[in-house]
C-alpha cells in the first residue's frame, strides 16, 4: 500500500496589525488633528468653548456617535455628533460636531482670534460639516480623544 505524502504545513502570515487611531483637539491653534500611529491623516480648523463654558483638557474616548441629532438642552442641530468622556469615565460629556451658527465657521474663528473668545461653543468642538462628517467616517467609537 503506497503512502500518501504528509500535506506541507501553510505558514499563516500574521493579520497586519490595524493601525490605532486618535484625535488631538490644539485649543491654541483652533485645529482637530487625526493620526494611525503616528501618521498625520486629517487637518481640520475648529472652534472650542468660549470663556465661560471652556473645553476642557485632558484625555476622552468617543462614548457615542449620532447623525442626525438635535440638542435637548440647547435645540440645536449638532449633525456628526461624536460625544467623548473623559477617562476614567466621568462628566462632563463634551462633542465634537458639525456648526450649527448663522455665520459661516470662518468668519466665526476670525472673531474669535481678533475679537473675543466669546465667540465659541459650549465647551464642544465644532467642525464645518464637510469635516465633521470626515471626521464622523473616519473615527469609530473609542477612538482617543486627547485636547490640548
Amino acid at each position: 500500500m503506497a503512502t500518501q505524502p504528509s500535506p506541507r504545513p501553510v505558514s499563516a502570515r500574521p493579520a497586519a496589525k490595524p493601525k490605532t487611531k486618535r484625535i488631538k483637539v490644539d485649543l491654541a491653534k483652533q485645529t482637530v488633528e487625526t493620526y494611525e500611529d503616528d501618521a498625520k491623516v486629517h487637518q481640520f480648523e475648529c472652534v472650542s468653548g468660549d470663556d465661560d463654558h471652556p473645553t476642557d483638557r485632558g484625555s476622552f474616548r468617543i462614548l457615542r456617535k449620532h447623525h442626525p441629532y438635535r440638542s435637548r438642552a440647547y435645540d440645536v442641530q449638532m449633525n456628526y455628533a461624536m460625544f467623548f468622556i473623559r477617562e476614567p469615565r466621568r462628566p462632563p460629556v463634551k462633542a465634537l460636531h458639525q456648526y450649527h451658527g448663522p455665520a459661516p465657521l470662518s468668519v466665526l474663528r476670525t472673531l474669535r482670534s481678533r475679537v473675543s473668545a466669546w465667540f465659541g461653543s459650549h465647551g464642544c468642538v465644532r467642525l464645518s460639516e464637510t469635516d465633521a462628517r470626515a471626521l464622523y467616517e473616519w473615527a469609530p467609537i473609542g477612538t482617543q480623544v486627547t485636547v490640548v
